[in-house]
């Protein structure tokens, strides 16, 4: 499974969130795409959540890069 590790938004200044670091004294624990897709155009939407579940900052409609990360996924019906 892939999850986004680290979002950069490509503006003036160049912000940068990352999971595992510190935003306005909050640890970043997620971050994740809440976006949609329409006929006619699409919504993008990244929230970056802390250890809570708690929104620390929205990203939309911006030009950003996405870092993802490759975890592993552990099967509980293995025996």
């Amino acid at each position: 499974m892939e999850l986004i590790h680290r979002i950069t938004v490509i503006s003036n200044p160049t912000r940068i969130f990352e999971v595992g670091t510190e935003l306005d004294g909050q640890e970043i624990i997620e971050i994740k795409q809440a976006g949609a897709e329409y006929e006619d155009r699409i919504h993008s939407e990244y929230h970056v959540l802390n250890e809570e579940g708690c929104l620390i900052a929205c990203i939309e409609n911006a030009p950003v890069l996405i870092e993802y990360k490759q975890i592993a996924e552990h099967d509980e019906h293995e025996k």
